[in-house]
């Protein structure tokens, strides 16, 4: 009886061993791993990779409108940083107002981009300091142009009123940024910079039409355009900051 016994129960461990004795069996990690952003030395090499979120203001000015306009307004823009390289998608609004000391408002402009910037030089932390990172950058892109003219109150005096325009836009710029890598990154973001710059757009010449309106009343008028003239232009000061995560 005990024989019969053993007989019985020797392949339930002949079983057991063949899942057990070649190791312990363990399900597979399908999580992909996510980067390690902890620097060790503050003096280490940047790596400027990762999706890129920015948002600044914009103050500048229009030329060849019919009036004189500065416009000031604010812009966000969101990207992915390949090293040194940038692609970005932006948006600009801006509010037209009278050039100099009159804060009359004229309009508004909207602007649609995309765009690509590229640090030409960098100075690492060992110039700059600890985990931070100096570029001096230069930037390309284009994209619609919206400009919409208000009409004066009633009781405001009669004024120039350009007509609406849609156009595309090229824009070239350059400008510097000043990055600091967080050396122990916790969550959004781990790079924080400052981006100051300069950006000129330009889009073909576009013959110039307006009414001189007092409230909803207005009569067009003849303007005096220069026939040579081929391109349109705007410049803008940048100021902004850009998380990186």
């Amino acid at each position: 009886m005990r024989n019969f016994r053993r007989f019985r129960t020797a392949p339930a461990l002949v079983l057991c061993l063949a899942f057990t004795g070649g190791g312990v069996a363990w399900a597979e990690d399908t999580t992909p791993p996510t980067p390690d952003l902890y620097v060790e030395d503050p003096y280490a090499p940047h790596h400027t990779t990762g999706s890129e979120v920015r948002v600044g203001s914009a103050v500048g000015f229009l030329y060849h409108e019919a009036v004189d306009t500065t416009a000031v307004g604010g812009q966000v823009a969101i990207g992915y940083r390949f090293g040194r390289l940038t692609i970005e998608s932006e948006y600009t609004y801006l509010g037209f107002q009278v050039r100099g000391p009159d804060s009359t408002g004229l309009g508004t402009g909207q602007r649609l981009a995309a765009l690509a910037r590229f640090d030409v030089i960098r100075l690492g932390p060992r110039i700059v300091g600890q985990n931070s990172l100096l570029s001096v950058y230069v930037e390309a892109g284009g994209g619609p142009a919206w400009n919409s003219w208000t009409k004066p109150a009633y009781d405001e005096a009669s004024r120039l009123v350009p007509v609406d325009t849609k156009r595309i836009e090229g824009q070239v710029g350059f400008g510097i940024a000043i990055d600091h890598r967080l050396q122990e990154p916790i969550g959004f973001p781990h790079r924080v910079g400052w981006f100051l710059g300069w950006r000129m757009s330009m889009s073909p010449h576009q013959p110039m039409a307006a009414s001189i309106c007092r409230g909803v009343s207005c009569k067009p008028v003849e303007m005096m355009d220069e026939s040579d003239r081929f391109v349109d232009r705007s410049m803008l000061f940048q100021s902004s900051l850009a998380f990186t995560f």
